[in-house]
């Protein structure tokens, strides 16, 4: 299978842990979606109303902000990198075995891009 590089396990993330993140989104959108919905729809906290939407609205916040990594094999970088600067992403640091870009325009960007990298590693496209 030629492209089974991209399926490896990519290197540790430095910092907080991905689950940490996740949850601390989670729990903020969670607690903000329900004081805002409380006030604004005049439900009691006591309801359950207020939670239902709380906890839906922010576990897809905590899902749509969370880390990918994509593992690419040594073969690929030169392709991947002119792929990315095409696309206008900038290296933003440099570590021992980790690159990073980041896209100009933010994080609307990102999980877009993984996916389509993703296919374009699989087809041989890139």
């Amino acid at each position: 299978m030629p492209n089974s590089p991209t399926t490896a396990d990519p290197p540790a993330i430095e910092g907080l842990d991905v689950k940490v993140v996740f949850i601390y989104y989670f729990a903020c959108v969670t607690a903000i979606t329900c004081l805002s919905l409380s006030q604004i729809c005049h439900w009691s906290l006591l309801s359950p109303l207020p939670y239902r939407w709380g906890l839906t609205v922010g576990a897809i916040a905590a899902y749509w902000n969370h880390t990918q990594v994509l593992a690419v094999a040594p073969l690929q970088l030169s392709r991947l990198e002119a792929w990315l600067k095409d696309k206008g992403y900038q290296i933003t640091a440099i570590e021992e075995n980790l690159t990073i870009y980041c896209s100009p325009q933010g994080w609307q960007r990102g999980a877009v891009t993984i996916r389509q990298l993703q296919q374009n590693l699989a087809e041989d496209r890139l």
